[in-house]
């Protein structure tokens, strides 16, 4: 019997036996159910809804020209909402905001030296500290506390209303990620090289978080007759890692002092994420950790390829990753069990071209690679990175070639609520289910400056209803959550790099080119999103 006959009687085998079992009544239908470990996504029952975002019909905003160093100035979109801006001093890039009652936390950007607290509704100076050394991060707030570290080297815990400094400690150059923290402990990525560990690291935390020493920087309030205080010694003898690379560290908030280190493979990408007693991140080397937070033993880690940090949802651990097919790169989400870190699909979901991950592309970084090298210069690594950094690992796994391109990285982070991942991954905002996996909508950005083989839009920041994203153009947007369609777009010729902070209605942005914006949306949904990733763990979840 030829192959093509043999075919044709199998196929009406079947469709006999289908048939057969139908008509005795013993052909089952099943749901299909949620995504098992190892299996492939279920297909969508239907073609997902696509959507077209055509930036250049976008509204554009008239900013104020040249408004005074930190003091608010006020603006006026065409559809009457209101706004304020305020120029930083130094033009540098600012990182996203923290709210806390009432407040806006933010330091003065890559290169920096000023840390800065506004009142969140008008945009007026609260306080202002001179840090030590540069490059402020974004900040996260729990109990009065503001957690935040800088670039060159150290990290620092002031108190929220008065801008006191509580402790600081200089743990490594440079400190590429954030911190997060959660019941009162503070976990950080740093590099160990060059720091020494003894038998009496305890006494010396202890001895100096206690001292007058701890007051390490020039502090200022804004308040007529206030004194300026001078100390310039920090924390002696620290931990090292025992293979001279990235440690990950656990420290009580309000003294310092160090409760565990675990040795990890790379600096973290933008921040370590904690959920309940587990901390998770992802290393620039593109490997996926889960950590126990009360002792920081290793629960698991995996080669994952990670190209952003890590969100944790309902048992799921979902970040984007990559795969290389016939020399193009591809990112889309990836989610892993959170209890043992196995594999729930073969494929990555919402998958797309990443030709931003090459080497040496930049990673999606929304800074130009000019600017990132005149950034890296300014701060002395014109000759590149030191050692520490391991860079290498970041260019080689995202195309992050400097130290300003790794502070800035943000990656297509996924962001998830009423049972959808979302995120921004190249041109594509996505949205899938939680559920299964499958596609629920896609739009498209378009217009004259997007690029294709770029990362057009930070990751999104999320309301109940409407998710807000911020370009490197300057594009200011809510879009649905359920649908993909646009409900408001501005044009602020503002370029814009981190994701942006919203509370009671405002959206908080900071800009590529030092400024503090504020639009006031009018709109109650706007609210809740009080730092990178959403909240003081960076882990905002529905």
């Amino acid at each position: 019997m030829s192959m093509e006959r043999r075919s044709l009687a199998c196929s009406l085998s079947l469709t006999l036996l289908a048939v057969i079992a139908l008509g005795e009544g013993i052909l089952e239908c099943k749901a299909v159910g949620p995504a098992q470990p190892g299996a492939p996504a279920a297909a969508a029952a239907t073609k997902p809804k696509q959507v077209s975002i055509d930036l250049d019909r976008a509204i554009a905003v008239s900013m104020p020209a040249h408004p005074a160093p930190l003091t608010p100035a006020p603006f006026k979109t065409k559809d009457l909402k209101k706004g304020w801006l305020i120029e930083i001093p130094g033009n540098r890039p600012i990182a996203t905001p923290a709210y806390w009652e009432g407040m806006l936390f933010v330091g003065g950007g890559y290169g920096s030296y000023e840390f800065y607290a506004f009142d969140a509704r008008t945009g007026k100076l609260i306080w202002k500290i001179h840090t030590k050394d540069d490059g402020p991060t974004a900040a996260v707030v729990e109990d009065g506390l503001v957690a935040f570290n800088t670039e060159s080297c150290t990290v620092m815990v002031v108190e929220a209303r008065t801008g006191k400094v509580v402790w600081q400690e200089w743990l490594g150059d440079p400190l590429m990620s954030q911190p997060a923290i959660s019941k009162g402990r503070l976990y950080m990525a740093y590099p160990s090289g060059g720091r020494t560990a003894g038998p009496n690291q305890a006494m010396q935390q202890n001895a100096f978080h206690n001292s007058a020493a701890q007051q390490s920087l020039n502090f200022s309030h804004n308040i007529p007759g206030s004194a300026r205080a001078k100390a310039e010694s920090f924390a002696p003898g620290m931990s090292c890692a025992r293979g001279g690379g990235h440690v990950m560290l656990a420290a009580d908030l309000k003294t310092g002092r160090h409760i565990w280190t675990q040795d990890i493979t790379a600096d973290v990408q933008t921040a370590p994420v904690v959920d309940s007693d587990k901390l998770y991140f992802t290393c620039f080397d593109g490997t996926a950790f889960c950590l126990n937070a009360l002792n920081g033993s290793i629960i698991w880690k995996k080669a994952s390829a990670g190209t952003s940090a890590p969100l944790v949802s309902k048992g799921q651990v979902i970040f984007t990753a990559k795969q290389q097919r016939n020399d193009k790169q591809f990112e889309g989400f990836k989610r892993l069990l959170a209890d043992k870190g196995n594999d729930m699909e073969r494929d990555l979901l919402a998958e797309g071209p990443a030709d931003y991950l090459q080497k040496s592309k930049g990673g999606g970084v929304a800074l130009m690679h000019s600017a990132t090298q005149a950034l890296d210069a300014a701060v002395g690594f014109g000759g590149g990175a030191p050692q520490a950094a391991q860079m290498e690992k970041a260019a080689s796994h995202l195309g992050v070639n400097s130290v300003a391109g790794a502070w800035a990285y943000q990656g297509s982070r996924a962001a998830v609520s009423a049972g959808k991942i979302m995120n921004a991954q190249g041109k594509y905002l996505n949205s899938v289910s939680s559920k299964d996996g499958s596609m629920t909508w896609r739009a498209e950005a378009r217009g004259k400056s997007v690029d294709p083989n770029c990362q057009i839009f930070s990751p999104p920041a999320l309301g109940k209803r409407n998710m807000y994203l911020c370009s490197a153009e300057g594009h200011l947007l809510s879009v649905r959550q359920d649908s993909g369609q646009v409900e408001f777009m501005y044009a602020t010729n503002q370029p814009m790099a981190f994701q942006p902070a919203l509370a009671g209605g405002n959206i908080y942005v900071g800009t590529a080119n030092g400024k503090l914006m504020c639009l006031e949306t009018g709109d109650a949904d706007a609210d809740g999103w009080s730092a990178w990733g959403g909240n003081a763990q960076h882990n905002k979840k529905d």
